[in-house]
């Protein structure tokens, strides 16, 4: 038949997924403002992999909270959150899932403007042509930063 290489495996150099059925990015602000995540989270991402999907990718998970775009997203900037990760991992892997992390910085920026930052960072001090929230040139930020700061 005319798809049965879909649910053959697909062999990366080190990750092997059972079939070739990939969960994309699904954006959903199921997670704390806090940036930690919960249940519904583990609930949603077991959902796709007991259903049968070779791999998730997740939504964007930010790296630090001067880069998150809008809050209800888990992190991973600290430390404190990666036994809400590991649990995620564990629940899809229940089901023989990968889960593939995207991990994110948006930079300049904001789908909601002034979260908590009102000037987000950037590589360039120039306006942001699609949500005109304001922003900075992070590096000359981090210059101005006093030795061992």
């Amino acid at each position: 038949m005319a798809f049965d290489a879909i649910f053959q495996p697909l062999v990366f150099k080190n990750l092997t997924v059972k079939n070739r059925v990939f969960r994309s990015n699904i954006s959903g602000r199921f997670d704390n403002y806090d940036g930690s995540g919960n249940q519904a989270r583990i609930n949603w991402e077991r959902k796709f992999a007991k259903g049968g999907v070779g791999a998730i990718i997740s939504s964007f998970v930010p790296v630090h909270l001067r880069g998150r775009i809008v809050p209800n997203y888990a992190m991973i900037d600290h430390d404190r959150h990666i036994p809400f990760w590991r649990a995620v991992g564990k629940a899809v892997h229940e089901h023989d899932c990968k889960f593939i992390m995207q991990l994110s910085h948006g930079g300049r920026q904001r789908d909601i403007n002034g979260i908590e930052f009102p000037v987000g960072l950037s590589s360039t001090s120039k306006a942001d042509p699609v949500h005109g929230s304001d922003r900075r040139d992070g590096g000359r930020l981090r210059r101005r930063r006093p030795a061992g700061a």
